[in-house]
């Protein structure tokens, strides 16, 4: 192999694959990713067997080939070297030499007959769809997946059509809390799948880090057990979570007969002031609802406590129940709103959290005994 590669174009690629390499992996070849020189471009590849990326970049090709480098420290060696042209050359024994400017690096490769089978894009039939509103839609409900420790149905988004196929509805949830979100889409009729789908968390990071980059439409397709995302020169491909996602329907109440008008901003000033003085395990704020007002108090048992207020938005009886504050947090981060509602039944029920101006989210916090 034989190239030069501008140094920048060079970067980009290697940066969309650095989420995907495990940095520690118990297969030496997944911390490499897969280099192929062909044509005209250079195909930069990295896979955890669950997640792909693969991204192409034009190159002045002198040789072709194939071969794999540790990702991290090609990644490294690139994002140090100065603007301009990378010289690139291989031999069969996969010594690396890489030369900018007045700096020279020599890395030792691996060959590729060992690197998992890569998915063929050509086996795709990829449905174009708009790239905000899929990134909007996992923005708003990717913070809500559990983590791995949790139950591995509960770590992905949940992915199903519309009634009628008129849209998309994803749904995220870690026992704790829930977020939903529903989007009309034009082309969902074409998405070939019938039955609500689990994609994984890891993959949808990596994703709407792609999105964020993008405008226009872009191609989405689920078929069979893997989802995938084509996006200019890159492609991206995740394996379904394989499981049951719980019935999200049974949590969202019915009958929730308060409802405070609560400023985002002010929430958040104030959460972050409670939130100094929680106990880091738990982070339970008792939340007190009064006309007129919210008074949030945390408590530390060896440190001390808080006490903050603002007004709000309630005329209804007073009420107290405790909330994480994380949670409150995390789906005000994921909105551009002004205002939120929260809809209260009793103590002991879970809140229901809404956007003033968007009544298709839908967001859904337990309550905590404090």
């Amino acid at each position: 192999m034989k190239l030069i590669i501008e140094r920048d174009s060079f970067l980009k690629s290697l940066s969309k694959v650095q989420g995907i390499v495990e940095k520690r992996n118990a297969v030496p070849i997944l911390s490499n990713t897969l280099l192929r020189a062909d044509g005209n471009s250079l195909e930069i590849i990295a896979t955890d067997l669950e997640v792909t990326i693969m991204d192409k970049c034009p190159v002045d090709l002198h040789t072709e080939g194939v071969l794999t480098l540790n990702a991290k420290k090609l990644y490294d060696i690139v994002r140090e070297l100065g603007e301009g042209p990378v010289y690139l050359e291989a031999d069969d024994d996969f010594h690396v030499e890489i030369k900018s400017g007045k700096s020279r690096y020599d890395l030792m490769g691996m060959g590729a007959d060992d690197y998992p089978k890569i998915p063929d894009p050509s086996e795709y039939s990829f449905v174009q769809v708009p790239a905000d509103t899929i990134l909007e839609m996992a923005g708003k409900t990717i913070y809500a997946t559990a983590g791995e420790e949790a139950r591995f149905s509960l770590n992905g988004i949940f992915t199903e059509k519309l009634e009628e196929d008129k849209g998309l509805r994803m749904v995220a949830t870690d026992g704790h809390r829930l977020a939903l979100i529903e989007r009309d889409m034009e082309n969902v009729s074409d998405l070939e799948f019938e039955k609500g789908v689990i994609l994984p968390r890891k993959g949808m990071a990596e994703a709407m880090k792609i999105l964020e980059e993008s405008e226009g439409n872009v191609g989405f397709v689920i078929q069979e057990k893997t989802a995938a995302l084509s996006v200019d020169h890159t492609l991206l491909s995740m394996r379904l979570v394989d499981g049951k996602f719980p019935d999200y329907r049974r949590v969202i109440i019915e009958g929730c007969d308060k409802r405070a008008v609560v400023n985002k901003e002010e929430l958040i000033k104030n959460l972050r002031r409670s939130g100094i003085m929680v106990d880091e395990k738990a982070r339970a704020v008792k939340f007190t609802f009064k006309k007129g007002m919210l008074l949030l108090e945390s408590k530390n048992p060896t440190q001390g406590s808080s006490y903050n207020e603002m007004e709000i938005e309630y005329d209804s009886e007073e009420m107290s129940i405790g909330f994480n504050d994380r949670y409150f947090l995390d789906i005000m981060s994921a909105t551009k709103s002004e205002k939120i509602l929260v809809d209260l039944r009793d103590e002991q029920s879970p809140a229901i959290v809404r956007l003033e101006e968007d009544p298709n989210y839908t967001c859904v916090v337990m309550p905590m005994r404090m």
